[in-house]
């Protein structure tokens, strides 16, 4: 009786092992799906820090032309007075 109850002992633990690989196997796909849509995001982002960094730049290059056609404005209009 003492070896039966062994056996059925190692097929409970047999079955909880299973059950535990399992549920680590589905949790390491939800790690990596969580991965990979963090990952997906973090290159977005960069791509519109990105696309940003270039619109500072063109916009002060834009600024430095008003800027100098202002100054140009502004010695006309000493001259003018």
């Amino acid at each position: 009786m003492a070896y039966e109850n062994d056996n059925f002992l190692d097929s409970l633990e047999e079955e909880d092992l299973h059950e535990e690989k399992s549920k680590c196997k589905i949790c390491s796909e939800e790690k990596n799906m969580i991965i990979d849509t963090l990952t997906y995001q973090l290159v977005e982002k960069e791509k519109h820090n990105e696309k940003l960094e270039c619109e500072i730049v063109g916009l002060r290059k834009d600024l430095e032309k008003k800027k100098s056609l202002n100054l140009r404005f502004s010695e006309g209009s000493k001259k003018l007075n």
